[in-house]
């Protein structure tokens, strides 16, 4: 067998995939067969884990070799178990059941006498540590943190109690003496891991919070110690007094500090110490970036004082000075946590935000454009919009620009100083947005603008979009806006002077022709962007109809409308066809079938934010209930999820969700027969038998309630039990009673029952009129067949008259307390 080096060199020969593929399962058979060899020496055996090892960072499968490993930790050599403890910690996780042959392994070598071997075995536990390994063992922990004098393996074993507790909470009782102990102790060694045992402690074990809260001041104490410390060559990173330390120790405070029931002298020794800390650790270094960052999370995360916040706020403004964009991007996103607490204080560092738009790093740049619509208000809109508009003018990242576009449109009318500057705003972002402005971010802009009031106002927007649009007729979001707005507004503009490109041109019948003209024969357009302008078009040209005078120009809107009759796409040519129809009437019924639009309400929309490179939206409190989804849901559901015996019922008015007309295969407006409905049900639900409570009418009878009776529906003014319910091996006889309970006339009764697939419905006979008007009670008899021991469930549509109005219901019941 070849050495390790050997197998590396004959898989970086390989010339394929097929070719490697060879190598790799050569080599995996010689290492199992090697393996099978009971007088394997260990020298080998280490050879064949590395190449394991190396067959694990291929990405091949290594289960084979698990026990082999374990079998090298028994080896006396030094080497052997480092190998082997590598390979454990690789190959095997919390989660494999081989795992429990390594307890005497660990057990062993944590009692070795050799330091390096305890080493091996702790760093092993904390990386493989289940919650049966950490009761095994943790005695040996808790032994050489009490008993030995190795600063080394007192770390390490610190590090591996904080691993056992989060694995095992109980251990935090046993080892809280521990850190009390050693939380006294200047060594930055045990701090870092004490460190991590309060943090692990406080979060698995509530029952120890109250004892680790008195830890605070030790560990501020401990803190104001490294602060105020000289020079200490041992722990100095870059001129800063044992970093990783103070990061710690920041950690644990803010974690312990957030909890309600830390005294507010704690919080006010924290405050002192925070600012402290952020005073006099220097900028430029990363060590001095790694405690700042941490100590302005800590002073966010706490009730620190508005000073203090501020002092957080300028730290983080210094951040965005610094040449290094990890520091930069930092920054950023430690901005748009904090802006919620101090909005005034990040306002002062907007030059500096607005300055990181042109940042070479496109990180940077987006975080820098999310956090610039983040601290936009009223007083600097003008300002920051006219940055942002200039970023999306020069902007080449295309999958930004939906983002932009959609917080500029929100912004603006959530902050416009005007109605001007507002409309004018929308028609500079339509000039540069290319095509990249959503379908529901375009309607909003079209609401916005026909609810322009003030005539000399709209005859500016107007004059302003056609002038856009002349310029520039490749721009799809513009022409859709602007051939809508020309339709409906275009006698605002007739005759008047409009500047293009400079130049001075009357916005003339024909000049608006032309317009439209080159939008029908673009070609810039794709497939779907075209057939949406084509449409809108139209409506324009059919509006246009009562706003142009020139003959000519008449002449030519019939034809625009004449030449897409015969058009392939049906939306299109149905619109041609419809409009040459109104086209062709009075001017005084089309004056009044194409006057002005009335204004639509314009949606709330919320705002956006960029996470990873997507743009996703806040959602609705509305849809985060989840209400309409659970009812589409319903509709499709089985009942399978009700348990036997609830009485729970799942009513909700079929008027709600088209899915009810492709299950019942009606509309709530209108009364199927009975033929109809039934297959509906039996498409669904595979029944055998549905049928109206009409069939089979038979002479009144009188209501006489049952202490038997189940309840299952009630509206107000109808009510649906079952009563007589007869269950024997695999068929079930149940009685429905439908009664009113209004005062007001119910009749039309009908009801549609429907069973699951597995089972077969029958309505064997039926008592009563469909009216409850001449009669008190109508009774159905049911007869379920099906699988012995399953559950009886119901799925009943309701449909009645109600004073003449038809009302329709449905609901679901499962609450039968026998089974077939």
């Amino acid at each position: 067998m070849g050495s390790l080096k050997s197998f590396i060199k004959s898989v970086r020969k390989a010339k394929t995939i097929a070719d490697e593929r060879t190598v790799v399962r050569k080599e995996s058979a010689s290492i199992r067969t090697s393996f099978r060899d009971p007088n394997l020496d260990q020298t080998t055996r280490r050879i064949n884990i590395s190449k394991l090892l190396y067959l694990y960072i291929l990405g091949e499968k290594t289960h084979f070799g698990q026990v082999e490993c374990l079998k090298l930790l028994a080896s006396p050599r030094f080497a052997d178990k480092r190998q082997g403890y590598l390979a454990v910690m690789l190959l095997l996780d919390e989660n494999q059941e081989v795992l429990t042959l390594l307890t005497n392994s660990l057990d062993n070598d944590m009692q070795h006498p050799n330091t390096f071997i305890n080493g091996l075995a702790l760093t092993c536990l904390g990386n493989v540590a289940s919650p049966e390994l950490a009761r095994d063992l943790y005695n040996d922990v808790e032994k050489i943190i009490k008993t030995t004098n190795s600063a080394y393996l007192k770390k390490k074993a610190c590090m591996v109690a904080a691993k056992l507790i989060s694995k095992e909470p109980d251990l935090g009782e046993v080892f809280m003496p521990i850190v009390q102990q050693l939380s006294n102790d200047k060594s930055s060694q045990f701090l870092l891991g004490v460190c991590r045992m309060i943090q692990e402690i406080y979060i698995h074990c509530p029952d120890q919070r109250q004892v680790v809260l008195k830890l605070v001041p030790r560990l501020i104490a401990q803190l104001k110690r490294i602060i105020t410390a000289g020079f200490m060559p041992d722990y100095d990173v870059s001129g800063v007094t044992d970093p990783f330390l103070q990061v710690t120790i920041l950690q644990t405070l803010r974690a312990l500090a957030t909890d309600d029931a830390c005294s507010p002298d704690y919080l006010e020794q924290m405050n002192d110490i925070l600012t402290q800390v952020a005073s006099n650790v220097g900028s430029g270094k990363n060590a001095s970036h790694a405690i700042l960052y941490e100590c302005i999370k800590t002073i966010f995360a706490i009730k620190s004082d508005q000073s203090l916040r501020v002092l957080g706020i300028n730290l983080l403004g210094q951040f965005l000075q610094h040449k290094d964009n990890n520091a930069r991007y930092v920054a950023l996103e430690m901005f748009l946590t904090v802006i919620d607490y101090e909005p005034l204080a990040v306002q002062r560092h907007r030059a500096t935000i607005v300055g990181c738009l042109s940042d070479g790093d496109i990180s940077i740049r987006r975080r820098a454009l999310e956090l610039a619509f983040a601290i936009l208000d009223e007083q600097n809109i003008r300002v920051l919009i006219r940055e942002i508009l200039t970023f999306l003018e020069h902007c080449t990242d295309n999958e930004l620009k939906p983002y932009i576009t959609s917080q500029i449109t929100i912004a603006s009318s959530r902050y416009a100083p005007n109605e001007k500057w507002h409309y004018d705003t929308l028609i500079r972002m339509l000039k540069m947005s290319g095509n990249y402005i959503t379908s529901d971010i375009l309607s909003n802009i079209l609401a916005i603008m026909m609810r322009c009031g003030s005539g000399e106002l709209r005859k500016h927007v107007v004059s302003r979009l056609f002038s856009a649009a002349v310029e520039d007729p490749s721009q799809y979001s513009l022409a859709i806006v602007a051939v809508w707005c020309l339709g409906e507004f275009a006698d605002s503009i007739l005759g008047t002077d409009v500047e293009v490109n400079g130049k001075q041109i009357v916005a003339s019948e024909s000049a608006i022709l032309n317009l439209i003209d080159g939008y029908i024969n673009n070609s810039n357009f794709t497939e779907a962007e075209t057939t949406q302008l084509v449409v809108y078009i139209l409506t324009a040209v059919i509006k246009l109809s009562v706003r142009f005078h020139d003959a000519q120009s008449l002449e030519q809107l019939r034809l625009i409308l004449n030449s897409r009759t015969y058009d392939t796409n049906l939306e299109i040519q149905t619109r041609a066809v419809e409009y040459q129809q109104i086209f062709g009437q009075s001017p005084k019924l089309k004056q009044g079938l194409l006057a002005h639009m009335p204004a639509p309400s314009i949606k709330d929309r919320q705002s956006l934010s960029l996470h990873g490179g997507s743009i996703s939206t806040k959602v609705p409190k509305t849809l985060a209930s989840g209400a309409s989804s659970e009812k589409t849901a319903d509709l499709l559901d089985l009942l399978d999820d009700v348990p036997a015996g609830s009485s729970e019922q799942k009513s909700q008015p079929i008027a709600e969700s088209d899915l009810l007309s492709d299950i019942f295969g009606s509309t709530p407006s209108s009364q199927p027969t009975k033929t109809s409905a039934s297959n509906g049900l039996l498409d669904l639900y595979d029944t055998a038998s549905t049928q109206p409570a009409n069939t089979n009418i038979t002479k009144p009878t009188t209501r006489t309630s049952s202490a038997t009776e189940v309840e299952a529906f009630n509206d107000g003014h109808l009510r649906i039990a079952f009563d007589k319910q007869s269950f024997q091996e695999g068929q079930a006889n149940i009685d429905a009673i439908i009664t009113s309970s209004s005062p007001n006339k119910v009749d039309q009764v009908q009801l549609l029952f429907a069973v699951p697939k597995s089972q077969k419905l029958n309505i064997t006979t039926t008592a009563g009129s469909d009216s409850l008007v001449t009669s008190n009670v109508i009774r159905q008899a049911l007869r379920i067949t099906g699988k012995a021991g399953s559950k009886v469930k119901l799925r009943v549509k309701v449909k009645y008259r109600l004073d003449g109005t038809p009302r329709e219901d449905q609901f679901d019941f499962a609450g039968f307390t026998g089974t077939l």
